[in-house]
C-alpha cells in the first residue's frame, strides 16, 4: 500500500510539472484582481497566474488537513466513549452469569445470617 501511495505522488508530481512545461507562456502571465462592493474598489498586486494556482493548492491542502485533523480528534473521542460503554456493559454482563461451582452461591438471606 505505501508502494502505492508513492507511486501515486510520483504520478502526480510528474503530470504538474508536464501541465507546467506545456503551459509555460499562460502561467508566467500577471493576473491582478479586482473587488468592487458597495463602493469599495480594493485591487490587489498583479502576481502571475501560476503563484495564484499555487496558493489556492497550498490553502486547499491547509483546510483539508485540518479538517482531517478535527475528525481524527472527534472519533478518538468517540472511540473512548464507546470503549467505556462497552466496559460497562461487559461489567454488567459478568454480574448477570450465574456462578460457577467453584465460587460460593451466596444470596441475600444468606448474607443477612452472615453479618448478624
Amino acid at each position: 500500500m505505501r508502494y502505492l501511495k508513492v507511486l501515486g505522488l510520483v504520478a502526480l508530481f510528474f503530470f504538474s510539472m508536464l501541465f507546467f512545461v506545456q503551459n509555460h507562456d499562460i502561467l508566467v502571465q500577471e493576473l491582478a484582481l479586482e473587488l468592487k462592493v458597495f463602493g469599495l474598489h480594493y485591487t490587489t498586486e498583479a502576481v502571475p497566474f501560476y503563484l495564484v494556482i499555487l496558493m489556492a493548492f497550498v490553502i486547499g491542502s491547509l483546510l483539508c488537513t485540518l479538517y482531517f485533523f478535527l475528525e481524527r480528534v472527534r472519533l478518538s473521542k468517540q472511540a473512548r466513549q464507546l470503549k467505556k460503554q462497552v466496559d460497562a456493559l461487559e461489567r454488567e454482563a459478568a454480574s448477570l452469569r450465574p456462578k460457577t461451582v467453584e465460587e460460593p452461591y451466596t444470596t441475600a438471606e444468606s448474607t443477612e445470617n452472615i453479618q448478624n
